[in-house]
């Protein structure tokens, strides 16, 4: 499993991936509830950051137009970041080993 930003996390089987939430539960133990499914990485990525903007605006932490904006590029910087870490590991795994 990876952490996409905040509590947010990517989750994957052989069919699909999985947009998950973290929580604590009640007996203060981490848990990690399933908010989508989708069959594409792009898919589960975009709904992250509209969720994490939705809440945002339904908590009142983003009030203005501004900080709406400023919190979508860090979001998007978050994913691109994360997307440049999975690229660069699969440069590593496929380069051929040399002797």
């Amino acid at each position: 499993m990876l952490k996409i930003f905040d509590n947010y996390y990517l989750d994957a089987s052989s069919v699909c991936y999985m947009l998950k939430k973290a929580h604590v539960k009640g007996d203060g133990k981490l848990e990690y509830d399933a908010c989508t499914y989708h069959t594409r990485l792009a898919e589960a990525l975009a709904e992250a950051v509209r969720r994490g903007l939705r809440e945002g605006v339904a908590s009142e932490k983003l009030t203005e137009w501004e900080q709406l904006c400023g919190e979508f590029w860090r979001l998007k910087s978050e994913v691109q970041g994360l997307l440049e870490s999975i690229s660069l590991s699969l440069i590593h795994i496929s380069e051929p080993t040399r002797l």
